[in-house]
């Protein structure tokens, strides 16, 4: 007998299901009879949440997104100043990915289909530049504080970004990122070339 859950949690229970046999099959190969019974449940039962596997995919590319927009708006929301609130945002980053319990191979995968599929790639671009307008805005804000030298603010947020996606693909792939190094050594590489002469953290 199948367990009464909420919505949440069914919807929780389907996608997890759905997120491995994706990463194990593939999303053309993969069928939702498979994350039926990957999740142990009717195929109805998925259908009765997701109306296809696409939605179902589509689903997990904004789940995907969720700890990224987590992470932006609680920096965005933040009052300390703007090199405290960019080292916090970095090290949630470096949280995230040596906490995972597996690899973060959806996010390949995701970028891969992303490729050839608009709708996608879209939903890819959009997280991108959410990233890049917030990092922005706090670059400006610690221009204007004085505490960053004058760079170009959404350079530099490129670059950052870049560094992320970086450390997901290599996370995805098992190699996860030595959080106590890269919170003294990396941080302070990348903080060494923005904050201006004479400010410390």
């Amino acid at each position: 007998m199948t367990k009464h859950l909420s919505e949440t949690e069914r919807r929780s229970q389907i996608l997890r299901a759905a997120r491995s046999v994706f990463v194990e099959k593939g999303f053309q190969v993969a069928r939702v009879e498979d994350v039926a019974k990957r999740a142990g449940l009717s195929k109805g039962a998925v259908y009765f949440y997701y109306s296809s596997k696409r939605e179902l995919f589509m689903a997990l590319v904004r789940e995907e997104h969720e700890a990224t927009y987590s992470f932006l708006d609680a920096a965005e929301t933040d009052e300390r100043p703007a090199a405290v609130k960019l080292m916090e945002l970095g090290m949630r980053y470096l949280d995230y990915f040596a906490g995972l319990k597996s690899p973060p191979r959806f996010f390949l995968m995701m970028c891969e289909i992303g490729i050839r599929d608009e709708e996608i790639r879209e939903e890819v671009q959009a997280v991108h530049q959410h990233f890049i307008d917030a990092v922005t805005r706090i670059m400006a804000q610690g221009m204007a504080e004085g505490s960053f030298r004058p760079l170009d603010p959404q350079a530099v947020a490129v670059m950052l970004k870049a560094l992320i996606d970086g450390l997901a693909g290599e996370s995805a792939v098992g190699i996860r990122p030595d959080k106590e190094v890269l919170a003294v050594s990396g941080m302070q590489l990348i903080l060494h070339g923005i904050l201006a002469d004479g400010v410390k953290l």
